[in-house]
Parts: C-alpha cells; sequence; structure tokens
C-alpha cells in the first residue's frame, strides 16, 4: 500500500511538473513570436534571450524528475 501511494506521488510529482514545463515553454515561444513581429531586426537577441528563458522553465521539471525518481528508487519506494 505504501509502495503505491509513493508510486503515485512520484508519477503525479513528474507528470504535473513536465505539463507545467510545457505550458511554460509554450508561453516563452509565443512571446518570442510576437516580439519578432514586432521587431524583426532585434530577432537575434530576442532568441538568445528566449533559450535563456527555455532553460531556466525547464530546470523545474528536471529537478521534478530527479527528486521523482529518487522517491521511486529509495527505500521506501520499493522498486
Amino acid at each position: 500500500m505504501v509502495q503505491a501511494l509513493y508510486a503515485i506521488a512520484a508519477a503525479l510529482m513528474i507528470g504535473l511538473s513536465a505539463a507545467g514545463g510545457a505550458i511554460g515553454d509554450g508561453m516563452v515561444f509565443s512571446k518570442f513570436v510576437e516580439g519578432v513581429s514586432r521587431q524583426p531586426e532585434a530577432r537575434g537577441q530576442i532568441l538568445g534571450s528566449t533559450f535563456i528563458g527555455v532553460g531556466v522553465v525547464e530546470g523545474i521539471p528536471v529537478i521534478a524528475l530527479a527528486l521523482g525518481l529518487v522517491l521511486l528508487l529509495s527505500k521506501g519506494g520499493g522498486l
């Protein structure tokens, strides 16, 4: 029973953070397209900032993935 709860907690942690990261990436790239449509000459600068923003947004799901795997593979997780 406890192992099932660990698995559910890890699945929620990984799944919800992945969904949040995907939504965040979509928002960052929508603002990139919006910015380039307003100022096409600043495309290079906007693109650099976009990649930094995506890196920041993707950091949280990677950390959640690591914590979820630690939760699953720990002594209490039972895998």
